[in-house]
């Protein structure tokens, strides 16, 4: 359960409501949680919506390849929340389940690297 108060798409004003239509285009009809939450402070959420634009909006790698870094840092990160929003937009984005596995394999794999390139204090030349 959130620790903050939700701001529902009902309940937003002027700025914060603009920036739910705003949202609603990248994400579809339903205001994620993360951006309730983050509608109390709307200064600070009009920062992330700016950054988030600029960021995948960029072409200097197509959506795909960023949705598959951005579900490996949430996956990295464990956060429940982006894992189950960036699967749904990877299989919107035509990703099968045997993909989506294999880019979990690929964490498993440089995860487990690290740690032992970690843990033997390996160095690069």
């Amino acid at each position: 359960m959130a620790t903050i108060k939700m701001i529902t798409e009902k309940e937003a004003e002027g700025e914060v409501k603009s920036m739910f239509e705003q949202i609603k285009h990248i994400f579809g009809e339903e205001i994620p949680l993360t951006f309730q939450a983050m509608a109390n402070h709307p200064e600070y959420m009009k920062i992330v919506l700016d950054k988030m634009k600029t960021v995948m909006g960029s072409e200097e790698l197509d959506k795909k390849t960023k949705l598959a870094i951005a579900f490996s840092v949430s996956v990295m990160n464990n956060c429940e929340m982006c894992i189950t929003m960036y699967t749904k937009q990877l299989k919107d984005a035509g990703f099968t389940d045997k993909q989506i596995v294999e880019i979990i394999s690929v964490i498993d794999l440089v995860g487990s690297m690290n740690h032992f390139n970690n843990g033997t204090i390996i160095k690069p030349h």
